[in-house]
């Protein structure tokens, strides 16, 4: 919970200062490639249920959850045309939400019915909706990092904690060498503390720059809201490494967005950067397309969590899949709601005490009906040393 007198950051149904605050963004809802033509799904994003399909055309859409008739889920329904028709009496909505055919209704009445509709925009390999009210801001595009690289999305998570368990843990370098110290090791990689972390408020959101050996040094970035980049080897990502050592470099972006107070929905996408055509194409044979066998990564990580097993017993899952049993386990074992009041920070989290007062700050004016800070979008000219 939030201490006393402060600004709620974890509360986002309908009505909340966070959750007003995330609906003035576009968010990303669902991969692409989970929704082929014709499919529809119900899709619950900050306490809120919506209908989430894509018609013959191909083109994603954003509706109402439920039937202005009686009721009933849309999702049930069929997929016709660009057009969705429910389940219970064959009411029939466009893209808009525009009631365009009532079975044994008169003609006239299908005119008066109209349920929401949200903008909805694909990119990246990821379905945009924007939720908020009025019209929405331009959707942030990232045309320079894309320029010379191949988009892998990332497997999306649900996990059951608050969204900012999870976005606490974005600028945070110093857990690496612990959460992550089965991992690293099972592929050789020998990660220090830190000597020194720094972060600076700017025109994108936080940048965090830590100190590395020999005088190197990192910057990775906390991207309003809800979301951060970071730019690391290809090698980090295991098995594709042996493939391709050094030869290549990951933009890889990751959301966190609440499902409801209890549940986040994490997704990521890795913009690869390789030289020459027939790199691209072997990497994009190698990139998964479901789920590893077996126990899943929530299942594993649960398991460790109930006192059941241990992150170096794990023999099941390769590398990817154990960091995020890994994250899974400090994230989620803070609890379904972290209990600020209980936090004790030190230096270290400069990144995390910078955020929330970005935070608090924005929603303060929010509430006060101030204008909220305008973020722009990362780009290739934000990088220094890297």
């Amino acid at each position: 919970m939030s201490t006393e007198n402060s600004i709620d950051l974890y509360h986002t149904e309908p009505g909340s200062l966070a959750g007003r605050y995330l609906r003035s963004f576009w968010q990303p809802v669902y991969r692409a490639k989970d929704l082929p033509a014709g499919a529809a799904v119900p899709l619950r994003i900050m306490s809120e249920d919506f209908t989430l399909y894509r018609g013959q055309t191909g083109i994603p859409h954003v509706v109402a959850f439920r039937c202005a008739h009686r009721g009933t889920q849309l999702s049930a329904g069929w997929v016709e045309d660009d057009c969705i028709r429910c389940f219970y009496h064959g009411w029939k909505y466009d893209s808009s939400g525009q009631c365009v055919e009532q079975p044994a209704e008169d003609a006239s009445f299908a005119t008066k019915i109209k349920i929401r509709s949200y903008p909805t925009e694909e990119y990246l390999g990821l379905i945009f909706a924007f939720l908020g009210d009025g019209g929405p801001p331009p959707l942030p595009r990232y045309s320079d990092l894309e320029e010379d690289g191949v988009v892998d999305v990332l497997l999306s998570e649900e996990w059951p904690c608050n969204y900012f368990n999870r976005l606490d843990n974005l600028g945070d370098p110093v857990h690496v060498p612990f959460t992550h110290r089965e991992s690293r090791s099972r592929i050789g990689i020998d990660v220090v503390v830190p000597e020194q972390l720094t972060a600076e408020e700017n025109d994108i959101g936080i940048k965090l720059t830590r100190k590395l050996a020999a005088g190197k040094t990192e910057a990775r970035y906390i991207l309003m809201p809800n979301m951060n980049h970071l730019r690391h080897p290809l090698r980090i990502k295991g098995p594709i490494a042996k493939k391709f050592g050094d030869n290549g470099s990951v933009d890889r972006f990751l959301w966190r967005v609440p499902i409801d107070n209890n549940r986040c929905l994490g997704l990521g996408v890795d913009i690869v950067h390789l030289e020459g055509e027939e790199a691209r194409k072997k990497f994009l044979g190698l990139c998964s397309e479901t789920e590893p066998a077996g126990p899943n990564h929530v299942e594993l990580g649960e398991a460790v969590l109930r006192g059941k097993s241990k992150i170096k017993n794990i023999t099941t899952a390769d590398n990817y899949e154990l960091t995020r049993i890994e994250d899974y386990v400090a994230q989620v074992g803070q609890g379904a709601i972290a209990d600020q009041s209980q936090f004790h920070l030190g230096r270290n989290d400069a990144v995390v005490i910078l955020f929330r007062k970005i935070w608090e700050r924005e929603l303060r004016a929010l509430s006060e009906a101030q204008p909220t800070k305008q973020w722009k979008t990362l780009s290739r000219s934000d990088f220094d040393t890297l």
